[in-house]
């Protein structure tokens, strides 16, 4: 994609985003990751909403195939984008699907200055853990766009419901954990934290190691969805979708 089209690319998919419409963009237009996350970090700030946390989808062989992405994405939350567990959330156009994962809160800067990226590291550098779903779906008309054209649509972001922090102490066995999920209190589908990059903490040493290469660190106060612990579940209008994460608790939400 020519540089002087990043803009005019970030200004119309922050109005989709905003209008809550699906616009032609021919996103497969980008050429690379690092043209990507810029036309998605314009985007956000066409939006204006700062930063409060970073959404990983993809961390799944399962879930990249339903995605039609070949890699792990990631892409800024806006503030505005959280909700608590039992909200009732419009599901807009472009909707894919939601993603059963957990969320990180940082509890300070990870990686500290020659700090090694690790999950150890990682484990100490968390604040807390919570049950987490998160919306995806896309802005533009083209399905299955791949990795690249999906980092730029804002990482296929759309929603993050959050539930009540966990008391757990024991990061290091996150991935131990078993969810499942209940559409209308009916099972839909089952999964383990190990889904994701094989433990749960993998997902915040990917990410750190992703914003390092732009030379950028995780904050304190950051919030890391972690990439679905099941396969994406397609929701609907109409839908209440809860899921079980063991010791780590419950959440629910409804859609309209």
């Amino acid at each position: 994609m020519y540089f002087e089209l990043i803009d005019s690319t970030a200004e119309l998919l922050a109005k989709s985003r905003r209008q809550e419409t699906c616009c032609d963009l021919p996103l497969d237009m980008i050429s690379s990751k690092a043209e990507a996350l810029e036309i998605q970090t314009a985007a956000l700030e066409v939006l204006g909403f700062s930063r409060s946390g970073y959404s990983i989808v993809g961390t799944s062989e399962a879930s990249r195939k339903f995605l039609g992405i070949g890699k792990p994405i990631y892409s800024a939350i806006p503030a505005n984008a959280f909700y608590a567990s039992g909200s009732v959330l419009r599901l807009p156009p472009g909707m894919i699907g939601a993603q059963c994962e957990l969320a990180f809160t940082m509890l300070r800067q990870f990686p500290d200055a020659d700090e090694e990226i690790n999950i150890e590291n990682a484990a100490l550098a968390v604040l807390g853990c919570q049950p987490a779903i998160g919306l995806l779906g896309r802005r533009t008309n083209f399905p299955h766009m791949g990795d690249i054209a999906a980092t730029a649509d804002f990482g296929l972001h759309v929603a993050t419901i959050c539930g009540p922090f966990s008391d757990t102490k024991d990061l290091l066995n996150l991935n131990a954990v078993d969810v499942n999920a209940f559409l209308f209190k009916r099972t839909a589908v089952s999964g383990s934290a190990s889904c994701i990059f094989g433990h749960p903490l993998e997902a915040i040493v990917w990410l750190a190691k992703q914003l390092s290469e732009n030379r950028r660190t995780l904050l304190a106060g950051d919030v890391i969805t972690t990439g679905s612990c099941t396969t994406i579940l397609e929701v609907k209008p109409g839908q209440h979708l809860a899921a079980e994460f063991g010791a780590i608790g419950q959440i629910e939400c409804f859609f309209e």
